[in-house]
């Protein structure tokens, strides 16, 4: 979103120009009101005043065209994240370029253990701060990820930080490439350099492009191919630079906390928050990665990812054989929860919990005594144990862990506690609608009281009269992603748990349909189980499956390009209402729980169900609701009420 653009010179102008009407923060602040933004305070004005003339002044030493256009506070469709200053023109040879500045008024750092850190006193105040290299550099590559007019133009996107307040003396931290490797290609510029910075812009923009930040604007927003790779990369110890500060900050916890027990001893239990498509999983992944590729405390560490969905593990195997990984290797990576009930304490350096609100208590069975704690079995066996939970996710009634009972676990374990704000992951990187798609989400399943329209123009929303032509469209989609018919293009259709599996046992070819709808013009079937075709069947990746409609305990944990959701009459619309239905499940749902549990706990979890489902698309989501009121007043809110 452009908050605001203006040229070289009369950006200039309205930052050193005494006789301004305004001073620069207070436009800016205008600006962000007007395009809707109202989460800043005084504190970001007064950076404003204080940054903003300071790059100025940069501009104004340059032997530049006053005519090439600078953006403040461009702000990502992904998230809340806004870049500091853009650069936006030509160099010599025609070539489009976008220079990425992130300002700081910092005057000191000093080392930190955690990774790609350095400890100052920011806007938190005193405390541990991602590189400011770091963060430009990931807001660049956020934007090549992402962004098709930036990635098929080939826009390339210098970034680099200005610490305008600092003397060149921290250089001996920031600057040390061992340590930050990356301030190779994103360079940091101090105090007294205005000459330097000056001279490295000029490198990339010489002549103005009045067209391209609109281009980069208008763009479609795809994630590309690389984010569906990054998996391999990461577990070989790669850093992954395509997630925001919340989410390196974990990372950095993790490794730091683990390095730290392995070394001195004690354990720990750590506690990070996140919604739907946050980039938990990616957090876990590359933390997983840096781990077991991590020698700090003497010894390899033993680091372990574990999830009750079978659907993600699956998923990870079938993509990591691919790249010549053993399964023998993945097997011991990727675990099961109940890996903790059959070893010793301390067994693993670090356990990596991911979708923990999945994770259920063990009543016995399949060679576990009965009374087994499954939370206590996981902090026993860790000397780190990293819970990432959503408590929005939780879909069953034996989906057993909330945050409350890790704290009481832990608490019996001796295990300390570590959580907090710093540990919550916000930026929304699944869909790519971003925050106000989930917002809109959240408000029509009932989350709060809130009433949110929303206007797809960067996603693809559609509200569908017919589970036909719907289903017509979503197998249009994966062909189009699927372009040799040999693979998955990652485009299925899911429905909630309303619809009888009378199919189940049957091959593809029976008889038997299990959901029938459109005066019986739409009929299809539930999805294979896992234990029909192999223990390690991936779903999402089997071409066939595009005809078949998957369930909650099928795609919790994946990412699709387009997912079409039946909504079925669990979910009704009566009186201005939302209405949850649990008498509609279906009565082959054994898993669930939600028929027997009381009003309240079916409310939620179905509720939750269809938070999870309406979620897994990235690029779009096609929905059809059984319930005609429920299908009129999602129409409602797309026009706007």
């Amino acid at each position: 979103m452009i908050i605001y653009r203006e040229s070289i010179g009369k950006f200039i102008s309205q930052c050193l120009d005494g006789s301004a009407a305004k001073d620069i923060g207070s436009i800016i602040s205008d600006q962000m009101r007007l395009n809707g933004i109202s989460y800043f305070g005084d504190s970001q004005v007064n950076a404003w005043n204080a940054s903003l003339p300071e790059m100025a002044m940069v501009l104004k030493s340059m032997d530049v065209d006053r005519n090439i256009d600078v953006a403040v506070e461009y702000k990502l469709v992904q998230s809340r994240d806004r870049i500091d200053f853009l650069i936006c023109g030509e160099d010599d040879s025609g070539k489009e370029n976008v220079v990425v500045v992130e300002l700081k008024q910092w005057s000191q750092a000093r080392p930190t253990h955690k990774q790609y850190f350095v400890n100052t006193f920011g806007g938190g105040g005193e405390g541990d701060y991602w590189h400011p290299s770091y963060q430009a550099y990931n807001y660049a590559q956020i934007l090549v990820n992402f962004n098709e007019y930036v990635r098929e133009k080939n826009v390339h996107l210098p970034s680099c930080s200005y610490l305008h307040n600092m003397d060149e003396g921290n250089s001996i931290l920031l600057d040390d490439k061992k340590k930050y490797p990356l301030v190779e290609s994103a360079p940091v510029f101090y105090q007294g350099q205005k000459e330097r910075l000056g001279a490295y812009i000029s490198k990339f923009v010489k002549r103005p492009n009045k067209k391209l930040l609109y281009h980069i604007e208008d763009s479609r927003i795809i994630p590309s191919r690389f984010l569906a790779k990054m998996l391999s990369d990461a577990i070989k110890g790669n850093p992954f630079f395509s997630y925001d500060e919340s989410q390196a900050t974990s990372v950095a916890q993790i490794v730091e906390t683990a390095v730290d027990s392995a070394t001195y001893g004690g354990k720990r239990t750590i506690i990070i928050k996140g919604g739907a498509g946050t980039g938990k999983s990616v957090v876990a992944i590359n933390a997983l990665g840096q781990l077991i590729n991590n020698n700090e405390s003497g010894h390899r560490l033993n680091a372990v990812y574990v999830t009750s969905n079978a659907a993600p593990r699956n998923l990870y195997t079938e993509e990591l054989v691919e790249d010549d990984y053993k399964k023998t290797v993945i097997s011991a990576l990727f675990r099961y929860p109940t890996v903790f009930c059959h070893v010793g304490e301390d067994e693993f350096d670090c356990s990596l919990i991911d979708e923990a609100h999945r994770v259920f208590d063990f009543k016995g069975g399949v060679g576990i005594k009965k009374g087994t704690h499954v939370l206590d079995d996981i902090i026993r066996a860790s000397r780190v144990a990293v819970f990432f939970i959503d408590d929005d996710q939780a879909v069953t009634t034996t989906d057993f862990a909330t945050i409350e009972r890790i704290r009481d676990a832990a608490k019996r374990m001796h295990s300390k506690v570590i959580e907090g704000a710093a540990l919550e992951l916000k930026t929304q990187f699944r869909v790519t609608g971003g925050e106000q798609y989930i917002s809109f989400i959240k408000s029509f399943l009932g989350y709060n009281d809130d009433i949110t329209s929303y206007q797809p123009d960067k996603y693809d929303f559609k509200v569908f009269d017919s589970a036909q032509e719907m289903h017509r469209t979503i197998v249009e989609k994966d062909n189009l992603y699927n372009c040799d018919h040999t693979v998955s293009g990652k485009c299925r259709v899911v429905a909630g748990y309303t619809y009888e599996w009378e199919s189940k046992g049957q091959n593809r070819n029976g008889d038997a349909f299990d959901i029938i709808l459109d005066s019986g013009n739409y009929k299809a079937k539930w999805n294979l189980r896992c234990n029909e075709v192999g223990p390690k069947y991936s779903w999402l990746n089997d071409p066939d499956s595009v005809n078949e409609v998957g369930c909650i305990h099928t795609c919790q944990g994946l990412d699709m390009n387009y997912c079409g959701v039946i909504i079925g009459k669990d979910l009704q619309y009566r009186d201005g209402k939302i209405i949850y239905c649990q008498s509609q499940i279906a009565k082959s749902d054994k898993n669930s729980g939600i028929r027997k549990a009381d009003p309240e706990t079916a409310s939620r979890l179905i509720r939750n169900t269809y938070y999870v489902l309406l979620t897994r698309g990235m690029l779009g989501t096609y929905v059809y609701c059984e319930d005609e009121g429920l299908r009129e007043h999602l129409k409602e809110m797309l026009r706007g009420i």
